[in-house]
């Protein structure tokens, strides 16, 4: 794959995640959807006014446009391109149905422990995280064994979104935590449980029982008046 095919996927990727419309990022650039539809299949190469462009509509770093092609450690990047991916997984109550999201995380150069972050929010396809139901970014800061998301909707531009996150002490390679913001149904806030992992879990059984609020939890909220995440499975 080619620098202009890479390019291209990570357009498109974008490009359906924030909701738009071959139409209507034609209208933003100022250039016909031939040429879009170009663009995001690699057949022609982009210049670098419209390749700057691109980033600012997405909000996204110009080095996220090349993840993949190469590690743009410039004076000038805050982020590395050199992408993590980590699968979120929530419980949709009113649906009934598990969730799983996508999270590319992005080290920050001269930063220990901050990254740039996007939340590919509610995917069907992993392999294909731009065909998801919401695009959130924002920061991700570590410290020790907790770890902190705060994210912002690039369709709806009010709403932000805080994960706040500590290690699974049973499972190094995930994170149990709370998401906390809007509910899609009632516009009010709402927190709920999540577990981010390194890998994907297939073990549903045992996810759903992190994530799903136990008795133990509701015995804790009642003692404490408070939401609180039992670190012990």
């Amino acid at each position: 794959m080619n620098i202009d095919e890479i390019i291209g996927n990570n357009l498109k990727k974008y490009r359906t995640a924030c909701n738009m419309t071959l139409k209507e990022l034609s209208k933003r650039l100022n250039k016909s959807i031939s040429t879009i539809s170009k663009y995001e299949k690699g057949c022609i190469s982009l210049d670098m006014p419209t390749f700057l462009e691109l980033s600012h509509i997405f909000n996204v770093p110009p080095a996220l446009l090349l993840g993949g092609a190469a590690d743009i450690t410039s004076e000038g990047n805050t982020y590395s391109s050199s992408t993590d991916t980590l699968y979120m997984y929530t419980y949709d109550s009113q649906k009934r149905l598990m969730i799983q999201s996508i999270i590319e995380r992005c080290p920050a150069i001269n930063q220990n422990g901050v990254y740039q972050a996007r939340l590919f929010n509610e995917v069907k396809d992993v392999k294909k995280p731009g065909e998801c139901g919401g695009l959130y970014t924002g920061e991700y800061i570590s410290e020790g064994f907790i770890g902190t998301y705060l994210l912002r909707n690039q369709i709806t531009k009010q709403e932000r979104v805080m994960i706040s996150c500590v290690n699974n002490l049973v499972n190094p390679g995930q994170q149990l935590g709370l998401v906390s913001g809007l509910s899609n149904y009632t516009m009010l806030p709402v927190t709920f449980k999540t577990v981010i992992s390194n890998t994907k879990i297939t073990d549903k059984e045992s996810l759903m029982d992190l994530l799903l609020f136990s008795k133990e939890d509701f015995k804790l909220m009642k003692k404490t008046h408070s939401l609180t995440v039992q670190n012990c499975r």
